[in-house]
This record gives structure tokens, C-alpha cells and sequence, in this order.
């Protein structure tokens, strides 16, 4: 099993000010995180921070200071009410800048205390952090088990890349040769950075199929693509890869998607996804990821992948073009939109981005959906145009691009508009409410709950166990192949 801590970028501004105030003095604090456990892989997801002032990290008796027992047991009693794991952090304020270790006080105080807090928190994990500036270091304690050494800490902002002890983790030296030039702005680390993401793109139409093309000529080493649709006629002059021939034998979306990322790099990992993320067995295919992109047009994708970011801390933009039409066909406004929706930083919901009436007819059946439309009014079919899929996909992959590489600035995080007719960006601030279900700081919120926090998805059908007969003809059948492959 391997851990990781990852917290949202406020929460990290605030512990490293906290941390390293400029004094060169030790400081403390302690975090309370959710969990996902998935695949032999722990993410450990901050859900709240506690600053621990010098009353509570005190001179210590056995090292140079220590965290007091009143402290530990107030907050390990918290973690255990709600059940969070309990991650006690602390700066190393003189190891230097990219690099630290665990003091051999840091671990004989680990063996004291940690199998006392592992009682208090009713078997949640218990993790030591030592941080530098730009490093981190630890060790994770879990019921019953060794401790096992922490991977990193991931701060989920403009910044993505996971914060290690630092020696250990040699330097890339240099780049694949298809990746020389974009390598060149960014370095052989950042292509590696790349390399090791694991991407998601929900719905593969015009800004989708985009989006996905971009991800693969820039390296991103896997790739899950998300979307039901077959290719249409009409999707020919947007949907990049798609051919008549996918028409005519009406391929899905995310198979010409995965047909065209094999053409540009065989050494990609393409996960063709057809399904709904309204639908849990697909959903959770998005838990994986290191990072979403959602560019489908329903309410409930929204409603689904929003929930995931804040109760999963996985960012993600959502992308859109939209042409406003007035009464009589005539254009009112064509215009590009980006939304980033980081944890603690911009929520579709919180933005009114998600509405009740449309994820409510969205969820209807299609006989209660024409009950609704009294009036019998024809489908409206938006425009949708290329070129305003090309704005939206490469504004918001370079978003990604410049996180990944540590390269963003942090307004680049702002949700914006473009105004495709005078050519203008409106930047927007993300909208954030205390009180939100999902964003918020409330003890209803599944904000960082991690497995905890039930997701709005419909529940798939269990799969029907075989039945004996079934069972038996399966064993038969097998075993005639194992003796005609013996023969």
C-alpha cells in the first residue's frame, strides 16, 4: 500500500505561513483528512487544519519540541468523531529548501506516541510529516501494520506536482526526442511530470475529442475517455478523427478518440470508457485520475463531476462555446467559456452552474420529459462551430499544461469568458459558499471525505450471479480447451 497526502491550495498557503514564518524556529500544526482507498493506493485528502501555537508545541523532553498530549488527544478525539485520519506536520525549518528527512527524535517520538493515537482515532491512520519549503517527508501509521513510509504531499492548485523528501528523487535528464521542443520550455522533469498523469475526458464531441488529441501529443502518459454517443453526421466538421466510414458503422465517440491517440503515440495508455458518469460503475473510474476535463453539455455530468473534485480533491475544467440566439435567428453573443473547479477554489455549484429544474428534467424518463413539454415545442439544437471548440480546448489543456509543470500563475485558476466576436477575455472569480454540500467548511459538507462522501449517481444494476448450469457449462467448455491445447 502507498500513501499520499493532498490538500487544497488554501490550505497549504496557510500552513506554509504558519510554518515558516521567517523566525528559523520549528512550528506545528495538525491536519484532519478523508481517505480513498483504491488499488493499493491510499490518498489521504486534508479535510481540515488546526495551527498549533507555541503553547501547544512546546520544548520537549525527549527532542528539541513536541506536540502537547492535550493537543494530540482534543483533535485525535475529533478525528475519531468524524472519522478523518489524524496527520501531525511539523517544519524543518534548517534541512534547506528542496530537501528533508525524519530526525531520529521525529521517529523515536512516532514509536512513543503513535500507537496511543492510533487507539484515540478508532483505527484511522496516523501519519509524522516533516516539511521543508518545496519537500516533504513521513511515515504513516495504520492499525495492526509496520509504518510505511509517505510518497509525498500533493498541493492541489496552480501547482501540481508532489512535494518528496527530495534526495531521494533523481532529476529526469533528459526528454523523448518527440518531446524535444515543448521539453525545452519546461525541461525533462516536466515532460516526466506528464508522462506520469493520469487524465480524464468526459464526453469526446467537438471540445472533448480536442482536448484528448492535445493530452496525447503532449505526453500525458494515460488517458481515461468518458461518452456513450455514436459519431453522427453532424459531427464530422468538429469531432477531430471522425471519418463517414465511423458514421456509417456508427462507432462511439471514444473509440475514434482512442484510434486516433494510438496513431499519435503508441506509448499512451487509452482507457475507452463507453458509459454515463451519471452512472456509479462509471463515475468511479474518474477516482483514478489526477485530473478532469468536462466537456459534455448535461446538467448532470456537472452536478456528478463537481461533487467529485471537492469530495475527492481531483481538479478539473469544465469547458463550453455557446452562441446565443436572439428571437428570428439573429446572433446575440458567441462566447468561449473555461471553469476550473479546484478544492477550496471555484464550484459549478456555488456559481449557479448547476440548476435544479434542468438536472430534475434531465433525470425524468423520456415519457414524464414529454408530459413536461406541454406545448409540444420542437428540441432546440444549439449551434456549435469548430473553431469555438478549438479556443475552449486549448485554453483549458494549457491550464492543466502549466499546472502540471509549475508554471501557472494563480490567476490562471479564475473562470473566464471569450468573447468570440471582439475577441476579449472577461476573467470571473470563483464563487465559493461556506455553506455548500459539497465546497463548504460545515460539518454537512462531504467536502475531503473521500470514500465517505456518497456521490448523486444513479446505481448500477448488481450483475445477475451465474446460475449452476451456466457455471458448469463454462468449467466444461474450458476445460475441452485446455485438453484440445494439450493434444
Amino acid at each position: 500500500m502507498t500513501f499520499e497526502v493532498d490538500l487544497a491550495q488554501a490550505h497549504a498557503d496557510e500552513l506554509w505561513a504558519h510554518l515558516f514564518p521567517g523566525d528559523h524556529d520549528e512550528h506545528a500544526a495538525v491536519m484532519l483528512a478523508g481517505a480513498h482507498v483504491r488499488s493499493g493506493r491510499t490518498r489521504l485528502l486534508v479535510r481540515e487544519l488546526h495551527l498549533l501555537h507555541a503553547d501547544e508545541f512546546t520544548p520537549g523532553e525527549y527532542g528539541y519540541r513536541q506536540l502537547a498530549p492535550a493537543a494530540l488527544a482534543r483533535l485525535g478525539n475529533r478525528a475519531a468523531a468524524e472519522r478523518l485520519a489524524l496527520i501531525s506536520c511539523h517544519s524543518h525549518p534548517g534541512a534547506g529548501a528542496t530537501s528533508v528527512s525524519l530526525s531520529r527524535d521525529d521517529l523515536d517520538g512516532h514509536q512513543r506516541v503513535f500507537p496511543h493515537l492510533l487507539d484515540i482515532v478508532d483505527g484511522q491512520p496516523v501519519v509524522g510529516i516533516a516539511l521543508a519549503e518545496r519537500a516533504a517527508t513521513g511515515e504513516v501509521w495504520t492499525k495492526d501494520a509496520q509504518p510505511e513510509p509517505l510518497a509525498g504531499l500533493r498541493v492541489v492548485g496552480h501547482d501540481l506536482r508532489l512535494l518528496t523528501p527530495g534526495r531521494m528523487t533523481p532529476r529526469a535528464t533528459n526528454a523523448e526526442a518527440r518531446f524535444d521542443r515543448q521539453a525545452r520550455m519546461f525541461g525533462a522533469d516536466g515532460q516526466a511530470e506528464l508522462r506520469k498523469l493520469h487524465v480524464a475526458v468526459v464526453g469526446l464531441g467537438g471540445g472533448g475529442s480536442m482536448i484528448s488529441e492535445q493530452l496525447v501529443h503532449l505526453g500525458v502518459g494515460e488517458i481515461t475517455a468518458i461518452d456513450y454517443d455514436t459519431v453522427e453526421e453532424h459531427n464530422l466538421s468538429r469531432v477531430v478523427g471522425a471519418t463517414a466510414d465511423d458514421v456509417r458503422h456508427k462507432r462511439k465517440k471514444v473509440h475514434v478518440a482512442e484510434r486516433l491517440a494510438k496513431r499519435i503515440d503508441t506509448g499512451v495508455s487509452f482507457n475507452a470508457v463507453d458509459g454515463d458518469i451519471a452512472d456509479d460503475c462509471t463515475a468511479t473510474r474518474l477516482l483514478d485520475t489526477d485530473f478532469i476535463f468536462l466537456a459534455t453539455d448535461s446538467m448532470t455530468s456537472r452536478h456528478v463531476a463537481n461533487a467529485i473534485v471537492h469530495a475527492y480533491l481531483i481538479p478539473m475544467i469544465q469547458v463550453g462555446a455557446k452562441v446565443d440566439l436572439a428571437t428570428g435567428g439573429r446572433i446575440e453573443s458567441v462566447y468561449v467559456a473555461i471553469r476550473p473547479v479546484f478544492p477550496r477554489r471555484g464550484c459549478l455549484h456555488c456559481a449557479g452552474m448547476v440548476d435544479a429544474e434542468a438536472l430534475q428534467f434531465e433525470a425524468a424518463s423520456e415519457q414524464e420529459r414529454r408530459a413536461q413539454n406541454y406545448l409540444d415545442l420542437p428540441e432546440t439544437i444549439d449551434p456549435s462551430v469548430v473553431t469555438l471548440n478549438a479556443i475552449a480546448a486549448s485554453t483549458a489543456t494549457n491550464t492543466m499544461l502549466m499546472a502540471a509543470v509549475g508554471l501557472a500563475g494563480d490567476g490562471l485558476l479564475d473562470h473566464r469568458l471569450h468573447d468570440a466576436r471582439h475577441g476579449s477575455w472577461l476573467p470571473l472569480k470563483a464563487k465559493r459558499n461556506e455553506l455548500c454540500p459539497w465546497c463548504g467548511s460545515s460539518e454537512r459538507s462531504r467536502f475531503a471525505r473521500g470514500g465517505h462522501a456518497s456521490l448523486p449517481v444513479r446505481l448500477s444494476p448488481p450483475v445477475p450471479a451465474p446460475s449452476r448450469w451456466r457455471l458448469r457449462t463454462r468449467l466444461r467448455v474450458r476445460a475441452e480447451q485446455l485438453t484440445a491445447r494439450r493434444r
